[in-house]
Order: structure tokens, then C-alpha cells, then sequence
């Protein structure tokens, strides 16, 4: 498949419904999208289903891809307004400032549109929390391990470990919800 190796070139096939070039697309760029999705959403679900909508619009729209950008970062941009409408509409940023966050934390992709001076003061908060906070909050978020794996691998209580991830979520919302929300 040396001919959909630029991302142009599955660009300008997909605008004229080439369903091969759509699943090389689709198979290169799809983690890369729920990733992404996953710094808005903290949910493997509702990112899986906001980049397939995002594949659907191209699919069903292939006339509103304009081909002056890699067709990658047009997917990007509907991914990110999927995700920001979807917040909205469950008025999530007020509710639940912890996903958000945590979400922060777990992405890995690199995106162009990132503000880098949130990943700078992130990086700084995380490096300036208490080790242990540190430690539950990287297992728990980035490891996706249980509260109760973390007590074991840990040594310590569950309860221990809800109170360090509670602590270290607080002071990330307090130095981040000015830059996040505008509070």
C-alpha cells in the first residue's frame, strides 16, 4: 500500500469515497484520535465513540475536508469539538474538574494545538507533589490500576491511597483551574 503513504495523498482519495484509502486512515490514525479524545474525556468509550464520529463525518462529508491540511489534522479538529460539545452538554467542567485533569494526565500524544505552558505546569505540580501523592496518583491515572492494587503494591490502606490521590487532585485543580477554567 506504498500509495497511501502521505497523508495527502488519503486525503484527496477518501474526498472521492476511496473506502481503501478511508481504512488506511482509519487503521494509522485511530489510536492517535482516542488518545487524544482521552485528554478531554478520561473515558475509553466516550473517546472510541466521539473519533468514530469523527471518521463517520468525514466518510458521510468528504466535500468539508479542505485539502490544504493533512487529513489527520482535520479528524483532530473534529475530534477536539466533538469532545469540548460533549463536556458542554454535560456541563462537565463545573462537575467534574477531576476528569479533566486526570485526562491531562494520562494523554501522550503529541498535539500541535496544545497550549505547552499547561504541560510545563503540570509537569511542575506533579514534581512538587509529596512523593507518595505522586506515586497513587501516577498509578491510578496513567497505570489505570485499582485503588485496591495500589494499596497492596503500596503497602498501605486503601483508604490511605483514596486520601494521597484526593490530595494530589486537589492541589493539581487548585493550580491548574485558573488556566483550565478560566476560575
Amino acid at each position: 500500500m506504498d500509495q497511501f503513504t502521505a497523508q495527502d495523498d488519503l486525503g484527496h482519495l477518501i474526498k472521492k469515497h476511496d473506502q481503501e484509502a478511508f481504512h488506511e486512515l482509519y487503521r494509522t490514525s485511530f489510536n492517535k484520535l482516542q488518545q487524544y479524545a482521552m485528554r478531554y474525556l478520561y473515558d475509553w468509550d466516550d473517546a472510541e465513540d466521539l473519533v468514530q464520529d469523527a471518521f463517520l463525518s468525514l466518510w458521510s462529508h468528504p466535500e468539508r475536508y479542505n485539502e490544504t491540511q493533512p487529513v489527520f489534522y482535520y479528524l483532530l479538529g473534529i475530534v477536539k469539538n466533538n469532545c469540548l460539545n460533549y463536556l458542554r452538554s454535560l456541563n462537565i467542567q463545573y462537575k467534574h474538574q477531576d476528569k479533566i485533569i486526570e485526562a491531562m494526565l494520562f494523554s501522550t500524544i503529541e498535539d500541535p494545538e496544545i497550549d505547552e505552558d499547561i504541560h510545563e505546569r503540570l509537569e511542575y505540580i506533579l514534581n512538587s507533589l509529596p512523593e507518595k501523592q505522586r506515586e497513587v496518583l501516577l498509578l491510578h491515572v496513567v497505570e489505570k490500576k485499582k485503588v485496591r492494587e495500589i494499596a497492596e503494591e503500596m503497602d498501605i490502606a486503601e483508604t490511605t491511597v483514596k486520601t494521597h490521590f484526593q490530595r494530589a487532585l486537589s492541589i493539581l485543580r487548585n493550580n491548574l483551574k485558573f488556566i483550565l477554567f478560566g476560575i
